[in-house]
């Protein structure tokens, strides 16, 4: 947390809840009068060194049934966060983010609001507001010792295999608004540093991000009963935002989509079937 977080739009002043808030800052801060909150010591540096040594030398967390960290640029209300807690214990996820708002920046485009779901149980969860059930959290505590940069990138997917892909799960019923563009850096030497520690992170653990989405989960909780062709109409519906704005996103969730698919064969007057040509095509 820094001077400009924006956890104040967190929390509704003398509104009981069922969560507690706790700062992490990496810069003093302010008074927090206003706010009812925890504020633990400095630890200057990005996020995730904050966070590996905050958790590696406070208990308190292990206490709590959820753990929810997120960037200090997200606009989100109370009401907000604890919905997201509601759900992510009912549908009894291991690892869960809140869906970003159609009006975020945003640098994963799975993890945007799918207008057609209430949420969605998928294969990669971003680092930039992901929640954990606690045991996946204390399962997943010595890969934050592989980010010697502490910005994390590659840990997410990561997690993802780490915990076998399941349990891992979108919350599209309510977004947040991401407010800041994803990954500007002045520095081009850190971000050279940081395009390698991934790159690293994801040959050493063969661990590629899978954007796919395997279920959508409707209002009633319930996995919707969806053949892969109907979910993938589903997300391009819920999706049409997105490619209205830039038509690339169309090919690129069709392709995420594509290994889901058991192609069945299309005879054409008697000529030779096969796949769709663009099956094996691949977003950069």
């Amino acid at each position: 947390m820094g001077r400009g977080s924006l956890h104040r739009s967190w929390i509704d002043r003398g509104k009981p809840r069922e969560w507690d808030l706790y700062l992490c800052p990496y810069q003093e801060l302010p008074p927090q009068t206003d706010v009812e909150c925890t504020v633990g010591d400095v630890i200057p540096g990005p996020k995730w060194t904050g966070l590996r040594t905050l958790l590696n030398t406070w208990d308190g967390w292990r206490e709590y049934d959820h753990v929810w960290l997120p960037d200090d640029d997200i606009l989100a209300s109370q009401d907000t966060i604890s919905a997201m807690f509601q759900a992510a214990r009912a549908l009894q996820l291991d690892l869960f983010t809140p869906a970003l708002h159609e009006s975020s920046h945003f640098g994963h485009y799975i993890i945007m609001r799918n207008r057609s779901f209430f949420a969605r149980r998928v294969g990669f969860v971003e680092i930039l507001v992901p929640g954990f059930r606690r045991p996946a959290l204390e399962q997943l505590l010595d890969t934050l010792d592989l980010s010697e940069t502490g910005w994390g990138w590659g840990l997410d997917p990561l997690w993802a295999k780490r915990l076998d892909y399941q349990g891992l799960g979108i919350l599209d019923a309510v977004p947040v608004l991401h407010t800041r563009p994803v990954g500007a850096m002045r520095d081009a030497d850190l971000h050279r540093r940081c395009s390698e520690e991934n790159d690293r992170i994801l040959a050493d653990h063969q661990c590629p991000p899978q954007h796919v989405t395997y279920a959508g989960i409707g209002p009633d909780l319930q996995d919707m009963a969806l053949s892969p062709e109907e979910l993938l109409v589903k997300l391009v519906q819920g999706w049409d935002y997105l490619y209205a704005a830039d038509p690339r996103f169309l090919r690129w969730i069709v392709e995420h989509q594509a290994p889901t698919f058991d192609w069945p064969d299309y005879p054409l007057l008697g000529v030779p079937s096969s796949p769709p040509a663009w099956r094996g095509l691949r977003a950069t």
